[in-house]
């Protein structure tokens, strides 16, 4: 499941010229998203890449760029964050990061296709119908129950799947976080914390190979860019009609990598 990052020294050594330039294109849309919110980019970038280079991949790959984004985003996400909500958030996070890094490099690909899809279907499912937000409004959200249940969740979510997880806690933050730039920011700095603890458990385990480096490093200039235009001219306006877009075409993406990957497990 892991043979990509055998197969050669070169980067994108078995995609052709048109799968590159996709690839590339889908991860500058993913950075723009984030830089305009601090979040988000992981689950376009992962559910349209893997249909190119396979889930293990697209994971890997999107988390070296993401970095980079990051990187670009950390002086002023540092500035506003909300660090006591952060710092209540954070071990739970780690733990749960730790853990579904863990079960990342056990699963199968089809496995993890399939787990994927359904991830994503269950959280625009749970955003569309504000689920989270009505469990919010039954429960006492700040206690420490609650708090260390999201941060579990979202750390396991961004661990095993890359994808996903900050769209499930920023329904948090929102109640948590007194202005939307401190959502913004808090935002920015547990993404960089999960980050960090996902490179360094799967450097460990492996998978961060110069080949996948290089690869992240060439897409480095498209992704700069895509993120200071995210960050500089993204427009709240437009924000309503352009997710409702987006969770379309992540819904119709995410349904095929399940019918892909449960077809693939009845056929072999």
């Amino acid at each position: 499941m892991f043979e990509f990052l055998l197969a050669s020294d070169q980067p994108f050594a078995t995609l052709n010229w048109w799968m590159i330039l996709t690839v590339a294109l889908v991860h500058a849309v993913g950075c723009f998203i984030r830089g305009a919110y601090g979040f988000g980019s992981n689950m376009p970038i992962v559910v349209a890449t893997t249909f190119i280079i396979g889930p293990h991949h697209a994971i890997l790959l999107a988390l070296m760029t993401t970095i980079i984004c990051q990187i670009h985003l950390m002086p002023s996400g540092f500035k506003t964050a909300d660090w006591q909500v952060a710092k209540t958030l954070i071990p739970g996070m780690i733990i749960g990061s730790l853990f579904g890094t863990w079960a990342f490099t056990f699963l199968s690909g089809i496995s993890l296709q399939i787990i994927l899809g359904i991830l994503i279907v269950g959280i625009i499912v749970m955003d569309t119908f504000k689920l989270v937000e009505k469990l919010t409004n039954k429960f006492e959200i700040r206690s420490p129950k609650i708090t260390g249940s999201f941060s579990f969740i979202s750390g396991t979510m961004g661990g095993l799947s890359g994808a996903g997880a900050f769209y499930f806690l920023v329904v948090y933050l929102k109640h948590a976080c007194p202005t939307p730039i401190a959502l913004r920011g808090t935002n920015v700095m547990l993404a960089t914390v999960t980050m960090s603890i996902r490179v360094t458990a799967l450097a460990f385990a492996g998978m961060i190979t110069p080949t996948l480096i290089t690869e992240g490093l060439l897409l480095s200039p498209i992704v700069c860019l895509a993120t200071w235009l995210g960050a500089h001219a993204f427009k709240v306006s437009s924000s309503g009609r352009f997710y409702f877009t987006l969770q379309v075409l992540l819904i119709l993406g995410a349904v095929v990598l399940i019918f892909k990957g449960v077809k693939e497990v009845l056929v072999g």
